[in-house]
């Protein structure tokens, strides 16, 4: 309990009840930096703590303050001082939620349950925050809070805290930079992100975080393939096309995915010195044997290609789709075929229609990932 003895209560009471508030302050401030600086007997340590104790429920604000700042960083100060003083108003509780190293993560929970924005953040900013406190500032806390929670770089930040973030603010850019710059992450949350943010952020993600489970490492893989696909969806002559094509077979990223990625996109010309380089024949000669009415060149040139065999039914299928195309009105709505040839493939491996292209290519990429 607060220090407020019969020893001494009525005495300190009866020699502060009519002091002017000035004065309290100042006798406030003389007690406070006596017992921080322990230079006192145990008896007058003693007297120091319970003068500190009365001040701490004064009626003016600017004792009470004057108490907070000078023991805020008080290492023996008492659990109840500190937690009385941190459930006051704003500029009494804010110097002590921020500096005090009294106070527990369960004791930081606590004050979160009835404080401002302003206490929510300084609470956020705290050094080696616990658990349970940025749980909670996820959960109910402000915007700010949260803000200043993922800029801390020394806080503890469990998967259920991330999941409420994303659920909250997840659709809000200063966020998403926010998380994706986080020094950890959970595997979950990095295959979460990578459902909605930018290639650029998704970027940062992969340099920050590497993983180990396989559906993270799909959502990456998938996700740098979609960067370099719309990389390589720009006006190109034969000669760079072929060049490309070899430096990406050197790289190990001339993938079978890839390359249905590009035919899917409309990008036949990339597709075609990418197989034409995997098979060993020209860019010329690959749409001479894919450009006719069967398969059966096609069928030839992915063998000679060694390209996964089960991604040849989607490849082919994509090729139908395409030749398909050739008969529509000109101003035939793009996306609608694009979701047309998806649903297609989808049916081909007896999935879901309505997937996007994104989920589409996470299915096929292949299961064992080297």
């Amino acid at each position: 309990m607060l220090v407020d003895s019969t020893l001494y209560g009525d005495r300190i009471a009866a020699m502060f009840a009519k002091m002017p508030a000035p004065l309290r302050v100042n006798t406030a401030r003389k007690a406070a930096e006596g017992f921080v600086a322990q230079q006192l007997a145990n008896d007058d340590l003693e007297l120091t703590e319970a003068i500190i104790s009365y001040f701490v429920n004064d009626i003016d604000t600017a004792v009470r303050q004057t108490i907070a700042e000078t023991v805020k960083e008080c290492e023996f100060l008492s659990h109840e001082i500190a937690m009385k003083l941190a459930l006051d108003v704003d500029e009494i509780s804010l110097p002590i939620v921020t500096c005090s190293p009294i106070l527990s993560d369960e004791d930081l929970w606590t004050i979160l349950q009835s404080a401002s924005n302003r206490i929510q953040t300084a609470i956020a900013e705290r050094p080696h925050l616990g658990v349970k406190s940025s749980a909670c500032i996820a959960e109910s806390g402000c915007y700010s809070a949260i803000k200043a929670c993922l800029r801390n770089e020394t806080a503890i930040i469990g998967k259920a805290a991330y999941d409420h973030i994303l659920g909250r603010f997840g659709d809000i850019d200063p966020i998403q930079e926010l998380m994706v710059h986080r020094p950890f992450l959970p595997e979950e949350i990095v295959s979460r992100l990578f459902d909605f943010i930018s290639e650029e952020y998704k970027q940062i993600l992969i340099e920050r975080n590497p993983v180990s489970e396989t559906t993270s490492v799909h959502k990456i893989l998938n996700a740098r393939e979609k960067a370099l696909a719309k990389n390589l969806d720009r006006r190109m002559t034969d000669h760079e096309q072929k060049k490309k094509a070899i430096a990406l077979d050197r790289e190990g990223r001339l993938t079978a995915t890839l390359m249905l990625r590009l035919l899917i996109a409309g990008n036949h010309s990339f597709f075609a010195a990418a197989l034409g380089h995997a098979s060993g024949i020209s860019k010329k000669r690959v749409i001479s044997l894919t450009s006719g009415r069967g398969f059966l060149g096609f069928q030839r040139l992915y063998e000679r290609a060694q390209l996964p065999s089960y991604l040849y039914s989607a490849l082919r299928t994509a090729m139908e789709e395409q030749r398909k195309a050739t008969h529509y009105h000109p101003r035939a709505d793009l996306d609608n075929f694009r979701q047309r040839l998806i649903d297609r493939i989808a049916e081909t491996y007896g999935w879901e229609d309505d997937m996007s292209l994104e989920e589409l290519m996470e299915k096929l990429l292949p299961k064992r990932l080297h």
